[in-house]
């Protein structure tokens, strides 16, 4: 007999979005009484339930240190964003969630936990109320998540895309004509900060008028505004590169390996890329490989993304790995004949080359739209589609990409 569960229906759509998610066979039914067999009172311990019963278990934290901080988030989500007013909610996305999301792609880590699905699932009904002029992090974060949870697992009958421009997002010139307006009179000191400030102005706005109104104080605020808001138009021709070849991947030779000092399941690498030093990557390994199996091995390196923090650790890039669909393996890609590539050459899908982006742009979602396509197939072989990853290599001769055993896995 199926397990039904009971959900009170103000707290229905996290846990709602969170059964969907991990595609529980558990009935939802509106009540009181809540999960049939055993006493389950809160909405965080049905949504601990139904994910630890799940394939997808991992969204719990991957270590002790990450399911401590779950709890935390957990705890914060039931206590500020769930039965609380419109007036709390709308506190708590501006500062405290717009705040922590100021330097991170998902609440913990680099990577999706449980925590994105809840907190989403609670904010959802408030999507109006996370405006860009306010809570711009919260707004980037929001729009990562409809796409790669709910549109990339088809939920978007129970929730509907929410139309996001991430493109409105302010720039951050306030400050700088703060401090010019301070400064006090004086024609010297007048000259010195716009002489100093308005080099970066006349590289955003070409014009003469520039120069002719550049010691008028009280037209600078205006100015800065209409350069801010140009600044974002100013990149149309994207359009027509395939996004796949917006992303570098790079043929890579772990050169050290080392256990990082403040997280048992991560490895800190120095990887040749082909630049003139190896770069430092962070990777949750451990549990897969021992350090004398990582040491002097070919990897393919996604080398474009924003550097991020790693436990006190900054990684410059990270290292593709093929993932059973149960979760059984996670394996390193590496290049079908490794006498013929070097660090550094590149990774291309044929009929979609281009440039790719020195760094990617976040609000572009350039990878997480790239990711889901990426797998192994039947023999092994990485593909984007149904096209094979192929390194580009010095005598022209293209070289494919593979995984050791994990056939007809995801890629990330």
């Amino acid at each position: 007999m199926a397990t039904v569960l009971r959900i009170p229906e103000k707290n229905a759509n996290e846990v709602l979005l969170v059964s969907k998610l991990v595609q529980s066979d558990a009935k939802i039914e509106n009540s009181t009484e809540l999960v049939d067999g055993e006493k389950l009172d809160a909405p965080n311990t049905i949504i601990k339930a139904l994910v630890s019963k799940s394939k997808k278990a991992e969204l719990l934290g991957t270590d002790k240190i990450e399911q401590a901080q779950v709890e935390e988030w957990l705890s914060f989500a039931n206590q500020s964003l769930r039965g609380v007013g419109k007036k709390e909610v709308v506190s708590n996305i501006e500062k405290k969630i717009n705040q922590h999301l100021s330097t991170k792609t998902y609440f913990i880590n680099n990577h999706l936990t449980i925590v994105d699905v809840v907190i989403f699932g609670l904010l959802f009904a408030h999507s109006k109320n996370i405006k860009v002029t306010t809570a711009p992090n919260t707004l980037r974060w929001f729009d990562l998540i409809q796409n790669t949870v709910i549109k990339a697992n088809n939920l978007t009958q129970e929730f509907p895309l929410v139309e996001i421009n991430l493109d409105d997002v302010p720039e951050p010139a306030a400050p700088i004509v703060a401090k010019k307006v301070d400064k006090k009179g004086g024609d010297d000191k007048a000259a010195n900060a716009s002489g100093k400030g308005n080099k970066k102005p006349e590289a955003a706005v070409a014009g003469d008028k520039d120069n002719k109104q550049g010691p008028a104080d009280g037209n600078k605020p205006k100015k800065e505004k209409k350069k801010a808001e140009k600044k974002p138009a100013a990149v149309p021709v994207e359009s027509d590169q395939p996004v796949v070849s917006r992303i570098d991947i790079r043929v890579g030779l772990i050169k050290t390996v080392k256990k990082h000092e403040g997280a048992d399941s991560l490895y800190v690498e120095e990887i040749d890329v082909g630049e003139e030093e190896p770069r430092t990557i962070v990777s949750g390994l451990v549990k897969w490989y021992p350090v004398e199996e990582m040491e002097n091995r070919y990897v393919l390196v996604l080398a474009n993304l924003k550097p991020a923090s790693m436990r006190g650790v900054k990684s410059y890039g990270m290292v593709l790995c093929a993932s059973a669909a149960d979760g059984s393996a996670v394996e390193l890609l590496a290049p079908i004949d490794t006498s013929k590539v070097k660090p550094g050459d590149r990774v291309y899908i044929e009929g979609q080359e281009g440039e790719p982006e020195k760094v990617l742009n976040p609000k572009k979602k350039y990878w997480e739209t790239v990711q889901p396509e990426l797998h192994t197939n039947d023999d092994l072989i990485a593909l984007y589609g149904d096209k094979p990853l192929l390194i580009k290599t010095a005598s022209g001769e293209a070289i494919q990409c593979k995984a050791a055993t994990v056939k007809n896995g995801g890629i990330k």
